[in-house]
């Protein structure tokens, strides 16, 4: 089976071979072309990378259909550093002449990166979704004003291809879920509208609810005519058709038909428009035609509070929808600032950067045991979760530029975090608070112990996991998968003794298949060695190794063998060694320690961390994978930065403007 080194690189040589003969009309080449590339693949590599065998998940048959080439821009860039670096073709196979190399490398250049996006006019479809767990508790709250989170036991949410919960892909209805549904819908009326009040969040959700009563001259009807014309209003996110109205009221008078009297009648329809479709999904208006066509102001207003806040709109959002005035480009940044400056857009740490950054796993993936390590508490965990959050959400709430994210000055902590892993003396109590830094290795997210938690393997370090962490979820440019069992060190590489995790994986990955991508990732991850496997200082390692003489030991063990009548005894020696961080970029930039790495990012790579931190943000404002027809949109946002001196806040305002969030287009039958 060949490494998925091998597969990039046959790759580049089936579309050199291809693209030589059709240099001059490679960049006219409309959809319906077939990709000249196509008979050689078919003749040399289909068979193991077929659409019957797709060996290691690689299907060139349809690779190399798929026009333009920016649909598949990943990997076409992987293609073109594989030409520009020389790492082709594959050992064994026929060199290749170094004028071919570069005529291919610059055509593959020209169809990517020249890629002419004038041209491109689609803000992409999202599938209507359902609300993610977090969006359903929070629009629960939002709708009765009482927080309930009856999702606890709902099946778990995948992942989508965004790399978030919110991604329409796997928003899906499941029969198990709408289950889950039907009991949390009894449920919610029942404890957020309890027939006997017991105090004072019933009575406010009653008054939210119950916005008309019989009496005064007011008929049964007329009242729960009042309260299900708003209840729809809001849980639908927009103004209930006369239709929906009438099949209300229909329920409402057939409960009461039934002997219920009018308060549980009304319960009654508020359970079902729990469990209606317009309610559990996000639902936009669809319009025929091929062309792009604007989202009403109902939709835009759902769009910006699912986005800012995880949750339904508001009433001032409701109202400036229904007056129209949302679309307008100040009122839309008016409410911006507004919506972040509210507590409800503190999902936008505890969701957005914790499922970005990944923090969002510390103390459930990520956690010690707690026999061995009595000082790994659950409160520490949940520590760790709040320090990452509450910075990021202070990079937004007070525009700070983008690098902040890695060269900030200060951090949030208690006294449990403070002292357990960051040594600091004079921090009291359990409520977290924001102090400064002066150690230039600590600040930003690089030093903050949920992100090395999370790049580490158990109790130890894993350069090649930080590493990878920098470059695919702060940079964007992750490298190859790793071809199967890259990850295992040999028998005899892991059990050598008295050396340093650096100097094992160097001698790992001396191997020319190993090498191609540990020569990126290695550097970067042993700059941050300093930092052990829960972030906390250190400047040595430290070793135990067996000796045979008593008097050379620093360590004594004796334990019983069933095999033995007497104990055995085992004699240790505990050496310590000097950490090297010094670390490069792949591009040779050499820096040293975690404060070198922060500045070598900042200095040659801050284009990228723009870039990434805006597509992140993007793709989870719109709930779906960027593709190709975003790139105008994703260019247009980072020029906005730009001139603004790459503040969070620009950021937020120029996605809620941008042309993908608030237009779509229906998908139509492609052609290859």
């Amino acid at each position: 089976m060949m490494s998925n080194r091998v597969h990039r690189l046959v790759v580049v040589t089936l579309v050199l071979a291809g693209a030589l003969g059709t240099a001059a009309t490679a960049s006219a080449q409309t959809d319906a072309d077939a990709h000249a590339v196509a008979p050689l693949a078919e003749q040399y590599c289909f068979r193991c990378h077929g659409p019957q065998t797709q060996t290691a998940g690689i299907d060139l048959a349809t690779l190399v259909t798929e026009r333009p080439l920016v649909r598949n821009r990943e990997t076409w860039e992987r293609v073109i550093e594989a030409l520009d670096e020389g790492e082709m073709p594959p050992a064994g196979a026929p060199p290749l002449p170094p004028e071919v190399r570069r005529r291919m490398a610059a055509l593959l250049h020209r169809d990517i990166e020249g890629f002419d996006y004038s041209n491109l006019d689609d803000p992409g479809f999202e599938l209507m979704r359902r609300l993610t767990h977090t969006e359903y508790d929070n629009t629960v709250r939002d709708l009765f004003g009482v927080a309930l989170n009856v999702t606890d036991r709902f099946p778990d949410e995948l992942t989508g291809s965004s790399g978030f919960d919110n991604s329409s892909n796997t928003l899906f209805l499941q029969p198990a879920l709408m289950e889950r549904y039907i009991a949390a819908a009894e449920r919610v009326v029942e404890l957020a509208l309890p027939a006997e009040p017991t105090d004072v969040r019933h009575l406010a959700s009653r008054e939210l609810i119950f916005v008309a009563a019989p009496g005064g001259g007011l008929g049964e009807e007329d009242a729960a005519e009042a309260v299900l014309e708003r209840f729809l209003g809001r849980a639908y996110r927009r103004p209930a058709t006369a239709g929906e109205l009438d099949r209300a009221l229909t329920q409402y008078r057939s409960g009461r038909s039934a002997g219920l009297d009018h308060e549980v009648a009304v319960k009654r329809v508020l359970q079902s428009v729990l469990i209606s479709p317009k309610f559990l999904l996000r639902v936009e208006r669809g319009r025929a035609g091929a062309d792009p066509y604007r989202v009403d102001d109902w939709e835009l207003a759902s769009r910006l509070s699912y986005f800012l806040w995880a949750s339904m709109p508001d009433q001032e959002l409701f109202d400036l929808a229904a007056g129209g005035e949302l679309r307008d480009p100040e009122t839309l940044r008016a409410q911006v600032s507004r919506m972040l400056a509210d507590r409800r857009a503190d999902t936008l740490g505890t969701v957005f950067a914790a499922q970005w950054l990944g923090f969002q796993h510390v103390g459930t993936r990520i956690w010690l045991d707690p026999i061995d390590n009595p000082w790994c508490t659950a409160t520490l965990m949940t520590a760790m979760r709040d320090e990452s959050s509450l910075f990021f959400l202070s990079l937004l709430r007070e525009d700070r530029p983008i690098r902040s994210l890695i060269d900030a000055d200060y951090t949030y902590v208690n006294e449990e975090l403070a002292g357990t892993l960051y040594g600091m003396q004079g921090v009291r109590g359990d409520q977290m608070r924001r102090v400064a830094l002066d150690d230039p290795n600590r600040g930003g997210v690089l030093g903050q112990p949920s992100i090395l938690a999370l790049t580490s393997n158990y109790k130890d370090t894993s350069p090649v996991k930080r590493g990878n962490y920098v470059l695919d979820v702060l940079l964007g440019t992750p490298p190859p998968p790793p071809p199967p069992n890259a990850g295992v060190l040999s028998e005899d590489v892991a059990d050598l003794r008295g050396l340093s995790f650096r100097e094992k994986l160097e001698m790992h990955s001396s191997n020319e298949t190993c090498a191609a991508c540990h020569r990126r990732i290695d550097p970067i991850g042993f700059s941050l060695e300093n930092f052990d496997y829960f972030g906390r200082w250190r400047e040595t390692y430290h070793f135990r190794q067996r000796v045979e003489d008593p008097a050379e030991a620093d360590e004594t063990i004796e334990f019983q063998t069933e095999t033995s009548p007497e104990p055995v005894v085992r004699y240790y020696r505990n050496t310590h060694r000097v950490i090297a961080a010094d670390g490069a970029l792949p591009d040779g930039t050499p820096f040293v320690g975690p404060a070198g790495l922060k500045r070598a990012l900042l200095e040659h790579r801050h284009d990228g961390l723009v870039r990434q931190v805006t597509s992140k943000m993007l793709a989870y404002a719109l709930g779906r994978q960027l593709e190709y027809y975003d790139e105008p949109a994703v260019r247009a946002i980072v020029a906005a930065l730009e001139a603004d001196g790459y503040r969070f806040q620009t950021l937020l305002q120029e996605i809620a403007a941008s042309y993908p969030f608030q237009y779509k287009k229906n998908r139509v039958e492609e052609t290859d």
